[in-house]
């Protein structure tokens, strides 16, 4: 796996535009032109606000508060369970990693190193509340009961998996938790103003479960780097009034959409994005769209919205009468009308075997 040379944001855009430019998947110049003529600013101004990120918890200060957010961007996947995570847990994927980090901290259960380098799969089905194996009865040997895993368990593994990884960096380092490791790389440096290209790298360097990266096509790196940015953009969102010499980053704008399944398959229903019909059809059909094909429309939803918002931020009414966006906005307005009225009705497209969205 490698890792990106330069500056991260601009590897994320590069090498995404180098695989979409040369995949089935088009960005329609038509369908980015309507998308902003038919969207309606009040709307968007409501939507792009993170409001689901905001929760009615009570935090002993700031390094409390950020610990709790960083934990939940590094467990922000597990999108490919959606449907059986509303079977059996009845809750989303986000809902589902929110009620865990809630969990962890109203029962007490300390967010720190120890506690993540020791986590097991029992264990996160007890706090996360979903069930990893149940009772059967073979159909020969009616009397007998046995125990197989649930549709649920390879996630719990996953969430172990990083939570493992993360802990061992930490305890390495001496950092006794999420909040002192970002709150010692962001440093305030004086005459510099704090930089969210430079902790997105820091953050990717340091934490496997962020190392969102791929190698396709004969060897082509892709980045995307979702978890490390939107944990950047919510470091931003909440701390930059409080503590702007660390988090008021000059780049914030340079951030690219924090690409999952929602964003892509709204920009596929909005007709920003043309896929193949077999790709459309394995998605209707909640087939797992493997690797290569799912980081396509990754890759495709980030260089769409990044002509989204070069369009919009012409500032030309006609053309939209939103005439000042950024990335994040955009993608937390598209991730929050993925989950109203029938917009939430449309199959997502899924990939299981992932720590990374």
């Amino acid at each position: 796996m490698t890792l990106p040379q330069g500056d991260y944001l601009q590897a994320v855009r590069s090498s995404c535009r180098d695989l979409t430019e040369n995949s089935p998947v088009k960005v329609s110049s038509n369908g980015i032109e309507s998308f902003l003529k038919n969207l309606d600013k009040h709307r968007f101004e409501e939507l792009s606000i993170d409001t689901p990120m905001r929760m009615p918890l009570k935090f002993s200060s700031l390094a409390e508060e950020l610990n709790f957010v960083a934990l939940i961007d590094l467990l922000n996947f597990g999108s490919g369970y959606r449907v059986p995570l509303h079977e059996l847990a009845g809750r989303g994927a986000f809902d589902t990693i929110r009620f865990g980090a809630m969990s962890f901290h109203i029962g007490g259960t300390p967010m720190d190193a120890e506690t993540f380098s020791s986590m097991t799969a029992f264990k996160v089905s007890e706090i996360f509340q979903f069930p990893i194996d149940r009772e059967v009865k073979p159909k020969d040997m009616p009397f007998i009961t046995m125990t197989e895993p649930t549709e649920l368990k390879p996630l719990a593994d996953g969430i172990v998996s990083v939570l493992n990884t993360t802990g061992e960096f930490l305890k390495q380092h001496n950092y006794k938790d999420l909040s002192t490791f970002i709150l010692d790389v962001t440093k305030p440096v004086p005459g510099q103003k704090p930089s969210a290209s430079k902790l997105v790298e820091h953050l990717v360097k340091a934490l496997p479960g962020l190392r969102d990266t791929y190698t396709l096509n004969d060897n082509q790196p892709v980045y995307i780097l979702k978890k490390a940015q939107i944990l950047v953009y919510h470091l931003w969102m909440f701390f930059h009034d409080q503590q702007p010499d660390r988090f008021d980053f000059e780049d914030i704008d340079q951030l690219t959409v924090f690409a999952d399944n929602v964003v892509p398959t709204l920009l596929i229903h909005l007709g920003v994005l043309e896929i193949p019909e077999n790709w459309q059809k394995d998605i209707q059909d909640g087939q797992d769209m493997g690797e290569t094909r799912a980081t396509i429309l990754r890759a495709a939803s980030i260089v769409a919205c990044e002509d989204i918002a070069k369009l919009a931020n012409q500032g030309d009414s006609s053309v939209s009468s939103v005439t000042r966006m950024n990335e994040g906005e955009l993608d937390v307005y598209l991730w929050r009308l993925g989950k109203e009225g029938d917009y939430r009705k449309i199959p997502r497209f899924a990939l299981r075997d992932t720590v990374m969205f």
